[in-house]
């Protein structure tokens, strides 16, 4: 690290600096990191994602004008100033952050879903109890394997309490294990008891509707690598990135810059809840690698250039 420091000196003893350099370096990294974290907690549940977006909008703001302050900043003569240990941490775990983020955007429900999941959740929409009034056809035994439960999938006439008072619903292919369903037997169904429509939906399996990007148990995956990432980051832009990194260098900041871009044009369809899935969904799936790809350039860009001159 000193060979490192001292070379970066003997190569480049001037640099540029000012008060709106460090402003705008501030800004920019801060609207990211803030775009991240309200991707990651949910802000906004469902597409158009206005908060984020308007987040990493100012981020890019910052980011021009971070590279037009260090062109008119002036010159100062010596060894760059040390990085500071809270702007090494930032990065650190922003970029793996900020990939978890481009992740759970790939599985971002369409605003249409997002508003029907919110407009249930509102009329109480959960697992309950009702009674078969009679069966609707005839029932089929499951083939199960001859150590599982066995079951029968049948049309049922359900008596849904609405709180507008209660209805006959029509549920198809509803399953019950070990006897065939007959009337005036239990079942367990989701619905939402508040809400007014007629063809409010009445499902056997509630995990269908809800909102939030991915589920616990890929969040749980998706958590072990960032810790991971961002640990080993951390040991390593603390003891191995040269200071040149953090002053404006067209050949190393540009490039890191349009890659960004990139992944935030590629975000953009799904944040905005133009589209769900297909091309969308692969465009933000393969913006995971641009904070990574970003980082990658500049740190080996810089070690290029001071090999170099």
């Amino acid at each position: 690290m000193v060979q490192l420091e001292k070379a970066s000196a003997r190569v480049r003893s001037t640099y540029r600096r000012s008060a709106w350099t460090t402003l705008t370096g501030w800004g920019m990294l801060l609207s990211g990191a803030g775009a991240v974290g309200c991707v990651l907690w949910g802000v906004s549940p469902y597409p158009p994602l206005v908060t984020e977006t308007g987040l990493a909008a100012l981020a890019v703001v910052f980011a021009v004008a971070w590279i037009v302050a260090s062109r008119r900043a002036p010159q100062r003569t010596g060894l760059p100033p040390d990085r500071g240990r809270a702007l090494v941490w930032l990065v650190a775990w922003l970029v793996p952050l900020a990939t978890m983020a481009c992740f759970n955007l790939r599985f971002m429900v369409s605003p249409e879903y997002g508003r029907e999941t919110e407009r249930l959740e509102a009329a109480r929409y959960g697992e309950y109890s009702v009674t078969v009034v009679r069966l609707a056809g005839n029932p089929v035994r499951g083939d199960n394997a001859s150590d599982e439960p066995v079951f029968f999938e049948t049309d049922l006439v359900l008596r849904i309490p609405y709180d507008s008072g209660p209805r006959e619903v029509t549920v198809p292919k509803m399953y019950t294990r070990h006897k065939p369903p007959k009337a005036g037997m239990r079942i367990d169904v989701s619905y939402a008891p508040g809400d007014p429509r007629p063809d409010s939906p009445v499902l056997e399996d509630g995990r269908r509707w809800g909102t939030g990007v991915i589920g616990s148990r890929m969040l749980v995956l998706t958590i072990v690598p960032v810790i991971c990432a961002g640990a080993i980051l951390t040991g390593a832009l603390s003891y191995g990135t040269p200071r040149a990194a953090g002053r404006f260098t067209p050949s190393v900041h540009l490039p890191a810059f349009g890659i960004l871009l990139l992944g935030l044009l590629l975000l953009l369809p799904t944040a905005l809840g133009r589209e769900a899935g297909g091309p969308a969904g692969l465009a933000a799936f393969l913006s995971c690698v641009t904070p990574g790809a970003a980082l990658a350039w500049i740190w080996c860009s810089s070690f290029r250039l001071i090999d170099s001159e």
